[in-house]
């Protein structure tokens, strides 16, 4: 039998004779010579180079990209070359059309793809051009040389029932190619992984600026004070470094930023209860329900109390002073009648000047002569006591008039001074005390008294603490708590409930503007915060109401509020919606990267499924790099704090 015999070239291989028993076409003989060539191709490669270290992985990974780079270009021409010659080999045969037909010609062209691309000559070059030839496996024949030699057949054979699937098969190799190109990707090392953008790990390299895990001392100084309210603060808020701060504040806005937001959100809950813990601090009771009208009663009927004591106890005294016969004590006090006819003007602006003379001339204490002056008549201590009392009922609030009735009362004290024994003298002493504590002073007189033809409180209870507390100075705040301090444990309790409203005062204003979170709960307004405690603690108030301790808790959250809820100057951030418009600007490209697809398909003879899947791979893993990237800086973010602590 006659024995056929033909010399086929295989580039990059060498020449291979071919002896058949029948006659064979060009791209029969090829295959058989193919045949031959892939096993000593594989062992006349150079034995690869160990791996050795980072050096190693750094030439692989130059390799790696130069392989991929050459497969792209000179590999997809080698590609189309190789199948067009087998094509027409094939239609010269007469064969085209057949299976036999379709295997040679994807065999040339997996030849010419294998001719133009570039092969790794290290160990290292070949783990990770191996790696990602398990991705280039799930697509078509674009990028052969991703494949190390000996695997070249089998990713064609993979790749065709890509390339000859329908519309609806391309659409579902997008959405499970994907996935499975993520997940062989995440086997290779971590350099290649990299590059892919997947799965990098955080760093601890911070911005331009930072400090990075070195913490400066106001950053450990910040985060002291936050954390004794239970608020833990971002790298951005710790060291207030602006492109720091200003990275966060624009990732919270993106699509990845859930993290940031869940961490702002239980800051501001860590306030609010820092709140609700304070309030608890002063002991108050009624203050707690927020009802201000509860907290005015508790201070008026805490006064009231106290001042029912009071002239109880004045009364007392001047009941023994009586039994003992100390104010049947002969008097006459002849200054006050010279201080009535001196001041007899003045009682058209000053009734009380009226109502003492018409008082004395009563009692007969005064004479009044033919010319309308007074002349001081022989009476007794309780003469003068009776008087006394009169003028301290008409004195009212006007404030001629309480000059006026001041003056006299101070003339009759000079006229009795010395008369009566220790029974007097200490009812004396007792009305005094009196008349400073509850009398004397319009903060705590005016919760007092009533208005006068009714029995309505000047002050009304849902206004007391904006009277006594808000509207007030230091001064006064100062006497109200020595007065409520001196009148029992009722007294007391009121001015820890007015402390308690001091404190539901400012949370009210922290959550006035009405906003929520995602979980329904008030947001705090740090301006509001700030501009209440300040209006307190400019003239000293905050002191006197909450202590120094209490105060300073109040400006340490005040503080860490502004650390979370403000930039420093030269912050830049952009208001308008930066990550939004980035996302449908990717949404426009990927729509002109269709039309791009098209005429690709067009002149290839790739099918648009196959390219979309191609493209979409791609972009997945732009998109994971760049998240990738994104989580680590966010969780650097979030959790560098956590690593300055650390020894």
């Amino acid at each position: 039998m006659a024995k056929f015999s033909y010399e086929v070239t295989i580039p990059n291989s060498g020449t291979y004779e071919v002896e058949s028993d029948k006659e064979l076409s060009d791209a029969e003989a090829y295959k058989f010579a193919l045949a031959q060539a892939t096993p000593s191709a594989q062992t006349s490669q150079p034995k690869p180079q160990k791996s050795g270290g980072l050096a190693d992985l750094l030439i692989g990974a130059a390799e790696t990209a130069l392989t991929l780079g050459t497969a792209a270009t000179g590999g997809l021409f080698g590609t189309v070359g190789g199948a067009i010659t087998g094509a027409r080999e094939e239609i010269k045969a007469g064969r085209f059309g057949t299976p036999q037909a379709a295997r040679a010609i994807s065999e040339r062209a997996g030849a010419g793809a294998q001719q133009y691309t570039y092969m790794p000559r290290t160990e290292a070059g070949m783990e990770q051009v191996q790696a990602i030839g398990q991705v280039a496996g799930l697509l078509p024949p674009v990028l052969p040389g991703a494949l190390p030699a000996g695997m070249l057949n089998q990713s064609v054979r993979q790749a065709a029932p890509i390339v000859s699937a329908t519309a609806l098969r391309g659409a579902e190799a997008v959405r499970q190619g994907t996935g499975q190109v993520v997940a062989a990707a995440k086997k290779t090392p971590t350099i290649v992984r990299e590059s892919l953008g997947l799965d990098v790990a955080p760093t601890t390299q911070t911005t331009r600026g930072s400090a990075g895990a070195a913490a400066t001392p106001m950053g450990l100084q910040r985060e002291q004070t936050a954390e004794s309210l239970g608020v833990k603060l971002t790298l951005g808020e710790k060291e207030r470094e602006p492109s720091q701060l200003a990275f966060e504040k624009e990732a919270v806005k993106g699509p990845l930023g859930q993290p940031l937001i869940t961490r702002a959100e239980q800051n501001n809950l860590s306030i609010m209860q820092r709140f609700d813990e304070l309030l608890d601090e002063t002991g108050a009771d009624v203050a707690k329900s927020g009802d201000m009208t509860l907290t005015g009663n508790k201070l008026i009927d805490a006064l009231s109390s106290g001042y029912s004591g009071a002239k109880a106890k004045t009364k007392a005294a001047y009941e023994r002073a009586k039994l003992q016969g100390e104010l049947e004590v002969p008097t006459s006090i002849t200054n006050v009648a010279d201080y009535l006819n001196q001041n007899a003007p003045e009682a058209t602006v000053a009734p009380i000047l009226k109502v003492a003379k018409e008082k004395g001339l009563s009692l007969g204490i005064f004479k009044e002569l033919e010319d309308g002056t007074l002349q001081a008549q022989p009476s007794t201590l309780a003469d003068v006591e009776l008087l006394r009392k009169s003028i301290n009922k008409s004195i009212g609030i006007d404030p001629t008039n309480k000059n006026f009735g001041r003056e006299l009362k101070d003339s009759i004290d000079l006229s009795t001074e010395g008369l009566g024994g220790e029974a007097y003298k200490e009812a004396r002493a007792l009305r005094r005390q009196q008349a400073i504590k509850y009398e004397g002073r319009a903060i705590v007189a005016n919760l007092l008294t009533k208005v006068r033809g009714r029995d309505d409180p000047k002050i009304e209870a849902s206004q007391a603490f904006q009277k006594s507390i808000l509207n007030s100075t230091p001064e006064e705040i100062t006497f109200l708590r020595r007065v409520l301090f001196t009148s029992g444990k009722d007294g007391q309790q009121a001015f820890r409930e007015l402390q308690g409203a001091t404190v539901d005062y400012l949370r009210k204003e922290a959550v006035k503007s009405g906003r929520t979170d995602s979980q329904g709960r008030p947001v705090v307004d740090t301006g509001a915060v700030r501009k209440a405690t300040e209006a307190l603690d400019a003239n000293g108030r905050l002191d006197i109401m909450l202590g120094k301790k209490g105060a300073q808790n109040i400006r340490d959250v005040n503080e860490v509020l502004s650390y979370i809820n403000t930039v420093p100057p030269g912050t830049l951030i952009n208001n308008s919606g930066t990550a939004a418009t980035l996302m449908e600007n990717l949404k426009n490209n990927f729509a002109v990267g269709g039309a791009e697809m098209a005429l690709t398909g067009f002149f290839t003879g790739i099918p648009a499924p196959v390219l979309t899947s191609l493209r979409v791979g791609i972009n997945q893993i732009k998109t994971n790099r760049q998240n990738a990237k994104l989580k680590a800086r966010i969780n650097q973010a979030l959790n560098e704090a956590e690593k300055t602590q650390k020894p």
